[in-house]
């Protein structure tokens, strides 16, 4: 049913979670400072907050990127810290690990020879790379998609249509984006008219207000659907 998947990278295919505390972690050690879960728990929330401005076209990435920490210090109580040395070390550690999610990359491999994959992200084009290249990601997918070198964020209508111009031969009726986020990947997909499979491992109720074509807990029930199989 579907020859073309856009996939989400960060908490779709492999774990963002998992690398952010690694490299969270190492950069409070680093600064001499005590991780505590409570301190991650705050500054991943101030990050999300961040990244959803950037979405909705409110912040900079250059000034989301050293923002964030200037905020979490300030509602940390944290004062010393050479910010800067903070951002650039936990950016480069962010792209120096990968965690999988649902084994990925054997199910990215596995339908390399039906379909077409194409990786479409928000983050940081040096730290995606640096992932894509560590996990092995990028030896089955058909190219990538990152928002700052296109010169727009997902999820505008713009950033697809980019996408769509490097796609050879895209019928848009047999495309799907697979994402775990509502206002990046599946309002991205209603913008540019594409099906939207909702990663939600978590069970979260759905919203009224986004179309949402497809719902996986597991990455691994994609694959009905790529034979036009629509019971989940």
């Amino acid at each position: 049913m579907y020859s073309v998947i856009l996939w989400d990278l960060d908490n779709t295919l492999l774990d963002f979670t998992a690398s952010e505390k690694y490299a969270f972690d190492a950069c409070m050690a680093d600064a001499g400072l005590t991780s505590t879960d409570e301190l991650l728990s705050l500054y991943s929330r101030i990050n999300l907050s961040y990244w959803k401005m950037l979405e909705r076209g409110e912040i900079a990435k250059d000034v989301l990127l050293r923002q964030r920490f200037v905020s979490f210090f300030e509602e940390a109580g944290i004062t010393g810290v050479d910010v800067n040395r903070f951002k650039d070390t936990y950016q480069q550690l962010l792209g120096n690990v990968c965690y999988y999610l649902d084994d990925s990359l054997s199910l990215c491999r596995e339908i390399h020879n039906t379909c077409r994959q194409y990786i479409v992200t928000n983050g940081v084009a040096s730290t995606q790379r640096n992932k894509l290249n560590l996990s092995g990601l990028m030896d089955v997918m058909d190219g990538l998609f990152i928002s700052e070198e296109l010169g727009c964020e997902k999820p505008s209508a713009q950033f697809f249509e980019r996408c769509f111009r490097q796609i050879p031969d895209l019928k848009k009726e047999e495309a799907v984006i697979v994402g775990d986020s509502l206002t990046s990947d599946m309002s991205g997909g209603n913008r540019a008219g594409i099906a939207c499979c909702w990663y939600n491992p978590s069970g979260q109720p759905a919203p009224d207000n986004i179309r949402i074509d497809h719902t996986i807990r597991n990455l691994w029930q994609l694959l009905p659907l790529l034979h036009g199989d629509f019971y989940l």
